[in-house]
């Protein structure tokens, strides 16, 4: 009996270590997953960060050749414009407008915002309460127009904050407007402006949303197609040099990352250095030079 105990013993003393063993390699088969899921995530991660590193790289580069194209001399009604070259690193697509290509957010009566916001898509009555709600929020008083939105409802809505009561300084105050869905505010970016200071809308270089909104309702409400800007500048002399300029580049990494950006500088100050003044700066993507049925010229080398 005691061999036979001693057998057992020994056969339940191997079956122990087995699954020990088999206990270890589990637990080491997890160890390795999760060190290779962070592996796999911080190279995501670091891709990301070139990724972003190197578009914000090529913005700049574009940014500083649409200046250059600028500051030359335009060929008759050719400005140079839109761009597609490539560069060390991803494709550009370059575009320079004038700020008179957009509607200006503050300029701008309710009517016409209400016909841009149709040309979006909206349904007409939920346009105008839109056009109502952006007016509440740049004039002065406190009266609600009909369909707009006063401080009382963004108090009521739980806001921390109320209609500013003054002048839009940037386009991205849209967001703060009551009411104003996100994907609506972002489809309406590229086509307005909070620095021209005027009704009017350069039909050369406008959208087609743009001219659909000033030609419907906009020339009922003061808006008005304008001179068209190539038209303002002395024969032989740069583009837009006269009025602030939309500088748009999208770029497109050799990754297949895409980003992009719509700044807005200055008029070109002669009396000093001949730069621009960034004064505003959002993200904007392809479709609103594509989406205007220019003739994108074949990519060729940047420099």
């Amino acid at each position: 009996m005691i061999p036979r105990r001693s057998g057992q013993r020994k056969a339940q003393d191997r079956g122990a270590a087995l699954i020990l063993v088999v206990w270890a390699v589990g637990l080491m088969a997890v160890i390795a997953a999760l060190i290779a899921r962070d592996a796999h995530l911080d190279a995501q991660e670091s891709n990301r960060f070139r990724d972003a590193l190197t578009g914000d790289m090529l913005i700049e580069s574009g940014q500083r050749l649409a200046f250059a194209r600028l500051s030359q001399p335009a060929e008759g009604l050719d400005t140079g414009f839109p761009i597609v070259c490539d560069l060390e690193g991803g494709r550009l697509l370059i575009n320079a407008r004038p700020i008179s290509a957009f509607i200006d957010i503050n300029a701008a009566q309710e009517e016409t915002l209400a016909a841009l916001f149709v040309a979006l898509g909206v349904p007409a009555p939920e346009a105008a309460s839109y056009a109502a709600r952006i007016a509440d929020f740049r004039d002065p008083d406190t009266t609600p127009r009909p369909g707009g939105t006063e401080l009382a409802d963004y108090v009521r809505e739980g806001r921390p904050y109320g209609p500013s009561n003054r002048a839009f300084v940037r386009t991205g105050e849209l967001s703060e407007v009551l009411g104003l869905p996100p994907a609506l505010v972002a489809a309406m970016l590229p086509h307005v402006t909070a620095h021209s200071f005027s009704t009017q809308v350069d039909p050369l270089y406008a959208s087609p949303e743009v001219l659909a909104a000033v030609a419907v309702l906009g020339t009922r409400a003061g808006a008005d197609l304008g001179e068209p800007a190539w038209t303002q500048s002395a024969e032989g002399s740069p583009p837009f040099a006269g009025e602030p300029v939309v500088i748009e580049v999208i770029v497109q990494t050799a990754s297949g990352y895409l980003t992009g950006t719509a700044a807005t500088f200055s008029q070109t100050d002669i009396s000093a250095s001949g730069n621009r003044r960034l004064i505003e700066e959002r993200l904007a993507g392809p479709e609103p030079v594509l989406g205007a049925g220019v003739s994108l010229p074949p990519p060729v080398p940047c420099y």
